[in-house]
């Protein structure tokens, strides 16, 4: 299954340059132009790597940053005109994983991203990578959700919430606890929102939807009857 690439740069003609670069390699592509455009689709899909430009509008790639790690250690590459040391420092406090400034050749960053991806894969090969739940398969390697050996449609927000309750199986969740843990404590929205991507689990699971179980005036429960 090929890798997808977030690629989040508000010049759109050095993103699509990039992101021609990725597809070329075989990377899937996904593509944002400002901050909160990237925060957007970071939360509803799959993403594997960032390359994450820093001067842009609406949000800065470090606020980018400090947002995504509150939640994710996905790969973090800064792509930025601003060369100054200081500036580098700055980045590498957000916790990225790299940094390239611009002009760069295309070539250095898919270099770079080739190796981040194998390296991140190789820190993976001693833990489990797969949980299996009666008809239910998570594959942590690909970050997907198999229900009877058909790959299910999830967005990466209803995937990392299907996960949990996965993982968790038999335990009381309440709301509060899923929106603290996956979209983060400090974050002001409302708990119904937990609600919201339930139901659209339930319906990517279709016959099986019971697997969910509503604890009526707290939260959920999942059991695969395994």
């Amino acid at each position: 299954m090929a890798k997808t690439i977030l690629v989040v740069e508000d010049e759109h003609t050095i993103n699509r340059m990039i992101s021609n670069y990725f597809i070329k390699e075989g990377y899937d592509v996904l593509q944002a132009y400002n901050g909160q455009e990237a925060l957007t689709v970071f939360a509803q899909e799959t993403v594997d790597l960032i390359c994450l430009d820093i001067m842009m509008p609406l949000m800065n790639g470090w606020d980018v940053a400090m947002e995504i790690r509150k939640t994710s250690s996905v790969p973090i590459i800064m792509m930025s005109a601003l060369s100054e040391e200081d500036d580098i420092l700055k980045s590498y406090s957000f916790k990225v994983d790299d940094y390239i400034t611009k002009p760069f050749n295309p070539r250095v960053l898919m270099a770079k991203v080739s190796n981040m991806i194998e390296r991140y894969a190789g820190t993976t090969t001693s833990s489990p990578t797969r949980l299996s739940k009666h008809h239910l398969m998570l594959d942590f390697s690909k970050k997907a959700i198999y229900l009877k050996d058909s790959p299910l449609n999830l967005t990466k927000k209803e995937y990392d919430l299907l996960r949990y309750l996965m993982e968790n199986e038999g335990a009381i969740c309440s709301r509060k606890l899923l929106r603290d843990d996956l979209w983060g404590a400090d974050v002001d929205i409302d708990e119904r929102i937990v609600d919201t991507y339930i139901k659209k689990i339930r319906h990517h699971l279709g016959p099986y939807s019971d697997y969910i179980k509503t604890v009526f005036g707290v939260g959920y429960r999942f059991e695969s009857y395994a």
